[in-house]
């Protein structure tokens, strides 16, 4: 288990898509953390590393539980990918656990599809989906459909 202090994600290899596992010492950074691996994987590189106008936004999703709090989260952030070429890089989060999730978001808008070298994620899943929280630590892991 990573420390408490430990924020970051892996990608998890799955038969026909993927995913990622993601940890952080609340469950708003391991939120954020998974959103920069979904990023990772459509873009083939670190958010950070891709270059377009800076924007700012709140982003509010609702969900009753962990599990529909974190799919919601990552559905809205891949539909604002999927409309409006936004990544974001940076989460100042209001409030995270159920029945919101409520961040302000800074990141950049895509101005070319050249940007985006890596794989399209069509979906946002619950299958193998795990949500531990903890005091000290949460933990996440989910699949996208690629």
């Amino acid at each position: 288990m990573p420390a408490a202090s430990d924020t970051g994600f892996a990608f998890v290899e799955h038969t026909a898509d993927i995913g990622v596992r993601a940890w952080g010492p609340t469950p708003a950074a391991a939120f954020a953390a998974t959103a920069h691996g979904m990023y990772a994987i459509t873009l083939g590189k670190e958010p950070a590393e891709t270059t377009g106008p800076t924007i700012e936004r709140t982003v509010t999703v609702s969900g009753e539980t962990w599990p529909d709090l974190l799919v919601n989260w990552l559905a809205e952030l891949l539909f604002q990918f999927s409309v409006e070429g936004v990544v974001a890089y940076e989460y100042e989060f209001s409030a995270c656990a159920p029945p919101r999730c409520s961040a302000t978001i800074t990141g950049i808008a895509i101005e070319s599809e050249d940007q985006v070298a890596g794989g399209e994620i069509k979906a946002v899943t619950y299958h193998k989906l795990k949500i531990d929280v903890q005091p000290e630590c949460t933990t996440v892991q989910v699949i996208f459909d690629i």
